[in-house]
Order: C-alpha cells, then sequence, then structure tokens
C-alpha cells in the first residue's frame, strides 16, 4: 500500500508540477496537494477484486481524476484538448474558421425558439463542462462546431495504430456502425417486422440520424437531444439539405430527456443510442436503457454504439498519462462508462442477450432484442 500511494502521488504531483497552468497561488497549490494526496490514498487501498479491469492504470486514473478537480489545471487541460481538436481539422484541410464564421452570420432566435421546449428541466450530468466547453453542450459555441470536431476527432478511428488521418473518418464509423448493427440483428435472428419507427437517443444534429435514414430506407427518426442549441443547428443543416435535394427528410428533432421521451409504450422498432454512454453517468446510463425497453415493441432492437474500453487502442491511451489527460479533459464521466457492464445493465433491463461486433479499433457496436 505504501508504494502504492507513493506512485499515485508522485504521478499526480509531476502532472502538476510540468502542466501549463494559469498562474496559481501558492495556496491554491497547497490545497490541491491535499485533493492528490487523498486520491491517492483511496487508490492505493483499492483491493484488487474491486479494482474496474478495464480501465487501464486505477493509480494514473486516480491522480488525474484529482487533478481535474483543481480548476486552473482543467481549464488548461481542455484549452489544450480543444486547440488540437482545430489543428488537425485545419490540418486535414477543413477551412474551421470559414465554416464558423458563415454559421455564426445566421440569426438563430427563431429557431431556438421553434425547438426550445417550454419548462425542461436539465439533469446535474448535463450542466457540467465537458467537450472542451464550460457550458457543456449548451451552448452554441459546441452546437456550431460539432461537425467540424466530429471530422476532426474520428479521422483516426479506422486505423488501429491512430496514426494515419482519414478526412472520411467520421462518415466510415457512422456507416460501420449501421453495416454491425445489422449483422447483430441478423445473428441474433433477424429483426421481427420492418424497422420503420426510430429512436435515436442524444441525436445532437442529427449526423447520427441521417445514417439511420441511410441504413433503413423508408423509416421515420425520432431525434431527441437535451440541447436546444444542437437540435437549432440540426433543423438548419436540415433545410439545408432538403433545398438542395428536393426531397423531405422523415427526421423530427424533439427537445428531451432520454430517460423520459412521452413516447407511448411499444411505440418504435429500433432504439440507437450513438456515441452518447460515455457523457453519462451510469444511473443515467441505466434510466435510458430502461425507457428504450419500454417504448420499444416486442421484438423491436437496441443498439448502441460506443468507444471499447477493453480495445488494445484505449488501453494504450489509458496507460499514457498525457494522452488520458487530454482525453479525461473533454470527458468528466468517463471513468462512470468504463467503469460500466454496458451487457449486464442492458439485461437488467429486460433485454435478451447482447451481441457485440467491432466497429472500429477502438468502438463496438453492441445489439439486443425485447422479447
Amino acid at each position: 500500500v505504501g508504494f502504492a500511494f507513493e506512485q499515485a502521488y508522485s504521478r499526480a504531483m509531476n502532472a502538476l508540477r510540468s502542466s501549463t497552468l494559469p498562474q496559481a497561488t501558492g495556496q491554491e497549490l497547497r490545497k490541491q496537494r491535499v485533493v492528490v494526496c487523498r486520491a491517492a490514498q483511496q487508490t492505493a487501498r483499492l483491493p484488487d477484486a474491486v479494482a474496474p479491469k478495464p480501465a487501464g492504470n486505477p493509480l494514473l486514473m486516480a491522480a488525474v481524476e484529482a487533478l481535474f478537480k483543481f480548476p486552473p489545471f482543467f481549464n488548461a487541460a481542455s484549452k489544450k484538448a480543444r486547440q488540437m481538436i482545430v489543428q488537425r481539422a485545419e490540418g486535414m484541410g477543413l477551412d474551421w474558421s470559414g465554416a464558423m464564421r458563415e454559421l455564426q452570420a445566421q440569426d438563430w432566435n427563431a429557431l431556438l425558439k421553434e425547438v426550445t421546449r417550454p419548462g425542461l428541466q436539465y439533469p446535474d450530468y448535463y450542466t457540467k463542462p465537458f467537450h472542451a466547453y464550460t457550458e457543456g453542450n449548451l451552448c452554441w459555441e459546441a452546437a456550431l462546431e460539432v461537425t467540424m470536431a466530429a471530422k476532426s476527432v474520428h479521422a483516426l478511428v479506422m486505423d488501429p495504430a491512430g496514426k494515419k488521418i482519414d478526412p472520411e473518418g467520421d462518415f466510415q464509423l457512422r456507416r460501420s456502425y449501421s453495416e454491425r448493427m445489422k449483422e447483430c440483428m441478423s445473428e441474433l435472428g433477424g429483426m421481427k417486422g420492418q424497422v420503420k419507427r426510430i429512436l435515436d437517443v442524444g441525436a445532437a444534429t442529427g449526423l447520427s440520424s441521417c445514417e439511420l435514414l441511410q441504413a433503413f430506407p423508408g423509416s421515420s427518426v425520432t431525434a431527441i437531444d437535451l440541447s436546444p442549441h444542437f437540435l437549432a443547428v440540426g433543423k438548419f443543416e436540415q433545410a439545408k439539405r432538403e433545398a438542395a435535394t428536393g426531397v423531405k427528410e422523415s427526421i423530427e428533432f424533439v427537445h428531451g430527456a432520454a430517460e423520459s421521451t412521452s413516447l407511448p409504450d411499444g411505440s418504435v422498432d429500433l432504439v440507437s443510442i450513438c456515441l452518447v454512454l460515455h457523457e453519462l453517468p451510469q444511473e443515467a446510463t441505466r434510466n435510458i436503457i430502461k425507457e428504450a425497453y419500454r417504448v420499444l415493441r416486442p421484438g423491436g432492437a437496441l443498439s448502441v454504439m460506443e468507444m471499447n474500453p477493453a480495445s488494445a487502442a484505449f488501453q494504450r491511451i489509458f496507460a499514457n498519462p498525457f494522452a488520458y489527460t487530454a482525453f479525461k479533459s473533454t470527458e468528466p464521466w468517463l471513468q462512470e462508462y468504463i467503469s460500466l457492464d454496458l451487457h449486464a445493465a442492458i439485461q437488467d433491463q429486460g433485454f435478451g442477450a447482447p451481441l457485440q461486433k467491432e466497429s472500429t479499433p477502438r468502438h463496438r457496436t453492441v445489439v439486443a432484442f425485447k422479447p
């Protein structure tokens, strides 16, 4: 225990000293040493039997978790992470600044009013800073940047080594999800009836919803999200697509919580949760799966695409203090996700045994049917 404590404390304080922090007072640094010390003590005493297995190095993670309770460290790390996302996008030839200027020039007030559900209460977990934005997804900056950010962040996902940049990485990621989803459905015995009504959980601006329409022609998608800013941008982008093609899309953007959708019992054929669960505490994840079970018809399918904590690619991140710190700076609920037994959480709500397939070297698709 003494050696484990020394390791955890040393790593945390080395990271604290070497980080590019704004000027902090001696009192602030002393307070942070206490936080780090307590986290290191807790980790050092954690028995092997209860340590989260897929979480990489628990000593490193406890140290980083402690550091992120120190606001100057969080602000510096999240700012650096966002800079890296923008730089990669521009290195890929994307005109980040030009795209932002075009979007910022729009008058968003009418669309925001149109999509906002008056009186909607936001869960506490949703109001925390994440994705390098102080206001999380409840701000225009996050909503306007999401498409460019997705292209940047996902540019490396198809390469096992995480080094080869592919400008089509985000498209490939979403297309692979559709393909693995259908494979899982088939291997589980096949979908009973057609997929006509889809609920897309955490749909944001509709990137995942558009792929679902391509995967299941003739279907309609209810795209639910807690951020009215994302939904307003989604409606704007939808109008542009419809104007370009002359075809009306069957995507309905809904401002609401996935834990309580207000949809009728048994009213949808497929619930899709794409790249959402890593942004949630475990209690919220379980409540959303429970709601998915309620709104699905018998024989309907739940499909999840998420990061795979057990993959070699993520194990490398979890073992690297610099990579993990950059990652953690944008994902406050990361530890909750990687310690979650997703298959058990799905079956606990009444679903049949899930089937999992690799979507990318970093992502998994998990599908289960409602009996």
